[in-house]
């Protein structure tokens, strides 16, 4: 928190470990809240508090009672995914200020329409939308739009990777997500195997070159990715992205440095190349290892780098482009221009490559940085009156009263030794203006009391300035829920129709195929459903709409941009129903994809938005490889089915 508000930050946002999706690491808690909201405040920093998961039914009343708490201590906005807290807050609590979760999946303009309903004041944009879905956002609506400029990228669509959950029961919507995009994988062909490696790990987000373009495209706030990452990564990212915003221009090599995977601008500009080769930090390469001397106990390594070096350093060995060793050179000695040595206990392959992935001194740069508040006093010294201060803040005059001040007879206080005195402080840089100075004494116990007593009551001022008292209400969650049920869903139009309602669920979205299908089960007397994708853009939702309106068929929304065809609507599962609120919300038949309060159905594990045969078998659209029989298998051999959804004109 610190290192993002030193360093530029105008806003943050953090967690408690109630209800947030970083639930499986230490966080900020009631206890210690406080103080760091008082902290960004201080600074003039907004506090925004992830509050992004779903609830059950017996959680909603805690997370409404939680949000309650935090907006009385001073929180100013909530980011949020389950649309019941939303729809509650908004209901009961107006005057608090809500922020749409990337987890919504909100990629559209037909998404954010949906949300306005509920007055959002923001909304964090799925990774996934591209700059041409952000400018007809930006063109059609008043909400603000919040948009990740930089961190790890998720290689499944938004709030819809149920992968570890169906695995191991730990849902990342619940904040327990295993990150098992991360652990290696095989790609096979007809079982064969084509390609073995990280083949779900994405490269990390990096938009230090497209600011303008966001800014101008109607971006209002730009979001690092920070939490569960060290101060030291959150310090220099957040300061070159301060650069590049006040026209300074940014040093790509301490982004590099403070963490990637390699770099990727993301589906910005279309349906990109996002999986690297690694699953973890790859820092920047800097050299080979020459020579190797083994001994008993230690060897010394000797290598090349292409930059100067400081003990206390990291380092990464790559053999054949595969991570090997990682050391600390606490005794790094250079010999020559451009190379160096180091001891390790560590068995190191000469002609291996050396990555640099932590340098020592560019972090003590930033994890001792401190930045004070500059802040306005006008001060008072007046014979046989009181010393006085006062300091404009919050459209307020604060007025704060020392001793009075008796004529001085042999040493006279300077203007300068007051001056000097207020910079003794943690927090401020003062500027100070003399309103009244004549010839006085004060002694320098009763000066520095005073300097105290304006820089407690400045800072009781700024923290108290957004605290609340609003009074918690009793919720009612004993809502029906419409369950749809009775239903099959198919792939193809050669499957068997057994159920009563038919979900049809293509690779293919056309008009023709849509009428073959509603024939189908007119035919078998069958009610039929299209399920919609959970990933359109503008032309995708032309489609789809003129199908809608041409057959009128029933659909399965997966989306918000869904809801607003005009046609009989199911809740799909790819809207995360938890609870019993979010079903009296939509009032519809519902489907669920983890939460038991309805029809609970296998939903796909992951939704890739890129394209991952055009990502390991180097091919293109034009030329499109793809057949049913790609599947990937994990390393506990389970095999995930490739399936391939797109629309023709």
């Amino acid at each position: 928190l610190k290192a993002a508000v030193y360093n530029g930050a105008d806003e943050v946002y953090l967690g408690i470990n109630n209800f947030n999706a970083r639930n499986n690491i230490e966080g900020f808690n009631l206890n210690n809240l406080q103080e760091a909201i008082n902290f960004a405040h201080f600074y003039n920093v907004k506090v925004n508090l992830a509050i992004n998961i779903l609830f059950n039914n017996n959680e909603i009343q805690d997370a409404l009672n939680t949000v309650v708490d935090c907006f009385n201590m001073g929180v100013d906005s909530f980011i949020i995914q389950d649309l019941s807290l939303i729809y509650l807050i908004n209901k009961h609590y107006p005057e608090i200020e809500i922020h749409a979760s990337t987890q919504m999946g909100i990629h559209n303009y037909e998404g954010v329409k949906f949300l306005e309903k509920f007055n959002i004041k923001r909304v964090v944009l799925a990774r996934e939308t591209p700059l041409n879905e952000i400018k007809r956002i930006n063109e059609n609506s008043n909400i603000e739009i919040e948009y990740f400029c930089h961190g790890a990228l998720c290689v499944s669509f938004s709030g819809n990777c149920y992968l570890s959950s169906y695995l191991f029961n730990a849902s990342g919507n619940r904040g327990k997500c295993k990150q098992l995009c991360r652990l290696p994988y095989t790609l096979l062909e007809n079982n064969k195997e084509i390609k073995t490696g990280y083949l779900l790990s994405a490269k990390d987000f990096n938009m230090i070159n497209n600011l303008n373009e966001l800014k101008q495209a109607g971006v209002d706030v730009l979001k690092i990715e920070g939490r569960a990452r060290r101060p030291y990564y959150v310090g220099a990212t957040t300061r070159e992205y301060f650069n590049a915003l006040n026209n300074i221009k940014p040093n790509d090599e301490n982004l590099l440095l403070a963490f990637n995977r390699e770099y990727t601008p993301g589906y910005f500009n279309g349906n990109g190349e996002i999986i690297s080769d690694y699953n973890n930090h790859i820092g920047i390469k800097i050299g080979k290892i020459k020579k190797v001397e083994y001994g008993k106990k230690f060897n010394i390594v000797y290598f090349t780098s292409n930059k100067p070096l400081t003990p206390k350093s990291t380092f990464k060995i790559f053999e054949n482009g595969v991570e090997t060793n990682t050391l600390t050179a606490y005794d790094l000695t250079p010999i020559k221009t451009n190379e160096y040595k180091l001891t390790t206990t560590q068995n190191i392959s000469e002609n291996s490559d050396i990555h640099l992935i932590n340098d020592f001194n560019k972090e003590q740069e930033i994890l001792n940085y401190i930045k004070k508040k500059d802040i306005n006093i006008s001060l008072f010294l007046k014979e046989n009156e009181p010393i006085k201060a006062e300091v404009f803040l919050n459209n307020k005059k604060i007025e704060v009263f020392g001793e009075v001040l008796q004529t001085a007879i042999k040493a006279p206080i300077k203007k300068e030794d007051v001056v000097l005195n207020f910079n003794k402080n943690e927090y401020f840089v003062p500027i100070i203006n003399f309103e009244e100075f004549s010839n006085v004494f004060i002694t320098k116990q009763k000066l520095n009391e005073f300097r105290r007593n304006v820089y407690e009551k400045v800072k009781e001022e700024i923290i108290n300035f957004n605290k609340h008292n609003l009074e918690k209400i009793k919720i009612n969650t004993n809502f029906k829920v419409k369950n749809f049920k009775d239903f099959q869903i198919i792939e193809n139009l050669n499957e068997t129709l057994k159920e009563k309602n038919i979900i049809y669920s293509p690779e293919i979205y056309s008009l023709e195929n849509i009428i073959k299908f509603q024939n189908l089960c007119k035919n078998k007397s069958k009610t039929a459903y299209l399920d919609t994708p959970n990933f359109a853009l503008k032309e995708d939702i032309i489609l789809l709409n003129e199908i809608i309106n041409k057959t009128k068929i029933n659909i399965i929304a997966n989306n918000y941009y869904a809801l607003s065809f005009n046609t009989n609507i199911v809740i799909g599962a790819g809207l995360n129903v938890y609870n019993n609120i979010t079903a009296s919300v939509y009032s519809l038949p519902i489907l669920t994809a983890e939460s038991d309060i309805s029809t609970k159905i296998n939903y796909p594990y992951m939704t890739l938005r890129h394209c991952p045969i055009k990502n390991h078998l180097k091919t293109n659209c034009n030329n499109c490889k793809f057949n049913n029989n790609y599947t990937l298998k994990m390393q506990n051999g389970k095999i995930l089915k490739i399936k391939r959804v797109y629309h023709i004109d």
